[in-house]
């Protein structure tokens, strides 16, 4: 009986993350900031997740930058994400570099049932840059390894590690409009002796600071079958260290909000999402730290 739970989770598990599809790897969003602002980042990667988001955006920190998070998605106990990642400047010949490691897992009882970790190795360079305009790009490699425990008649499904490329540009026009594009998996990657595709992905997205604390962002997501989200949301600060955000997202509809708080370049964050349709919310943590350079 207790096997037959154990497998009835799994097969739970995999269908309400990965959504109509069981398919690796979807896109659980990694940052508490991005999930307060509706997980529009590809136009405002500028902290410890922009090898993710949009690797061009690592061209735009200026000093050395890490940060973590947590999230258990969906509320749903047999499940968890964590994230760690960061970004150490080079020169601006040599442009900077990012690393990031992303681990979700569906557990039973301290039974590891599904492992899916990424190693990200990220790079972006400044292309031009005047006093009110910049244009950068970035690109990230992405190690994907998929780990299944074993059954409950004792046959080892094994593991499985493929690599995916993405490309990043970010352009910024009269310092207060900024313009990402970002192609995920953009070498199509499979993995598994099925073959099975790991979703491609176009990002597009425009953010725009009207003055200085204030940032609205907007981005579409496209997948290679042809499905549309759209994200939208906002970001301003209150007496220079608290920060408040709010965002939707569509496909299904869902309502974002959360906060940061910095201090001495130190920022607590969380996000929070709603579940969109029968499933319930999402609550997000994490922590980056930046020294060295100017702060985003």
């Amino acid at each position: 009986m207790k096997r037959k739970i154990i497998t009835t989770i799994a097969v739970l598990a995999l269908g309400l993350i990965a959504g109509p599809v069981l398919a690796a790897f979807e896109n659980v969003d990694i940052s508490p900031r991005a999930r307060g602002m509706g997980d529009a980042a590809v136009a405002v990667a500028d902290d410890a997740f922009a090898p993710y988001f949009n690797p061009a955006g690592l061209a735009r920190i200026t000093g050395v930058t890490l940060g973590n998070s947590y999230v258990k998605p969906y509320g749903l106990d047999f499940s968890e994400q964590m994230y760690l990642g960061g970004v150490i400047p080079g020169t601006s010949r040599l442009g900077n570099f990012g690393f990031g490691i992303r681990r979700f897992a569906v557990t039973y009882e301290d039974v590891d049932l599904a492992t899916e970790t990424t190693y990200t190795l990220a790079h972006g360079i400044m292309l031009f840059e005047d006093l009110h305009s910049s244009v950068s790009v970035g690109t990230a490699l992405n190690f994907y390894s998929l780990e299944f425990g074993e059954t409950v008649t004792g046959i080892d499904p094994g593991s499985d590690v493929v690599g995916g490329l993405d490309v990043g540009l970010l352009v910024t026009v009269h310092r207060r409009t900024r313009i990402g594009v970002m192609v995920k998996n953009l070498n199509n990657p499979q993995i598994g002796e099925d073959n099975q595709e790991l979703t491609s992905r176009l990002h597009g997205g425009i953010a725009y600071l009207p003055y200085e604390g204030v940032t609205t962002t907007f981005e579409f997501e496209n997948t290679i079958d042809g499905e549309t989200q759209y994200h939208g949301g906002m970001e301003f600060a209150i007496l220079g260290d608290l920060f408040l955000r709010a965002g939707v997202i569509t496909n299904p509809n869902k309502m974002t909000g959360g906060f940061g708080y910095m201090y001495q370049g130190f920022m607590v964050n969380y996000g929070y999402s709603s579940g969109g349709g029968v499933l319930p919310s999402s609550h997000q943590f994490g922590m980056t730290f930046a020294w060295g350079g100017e702060t985003p």
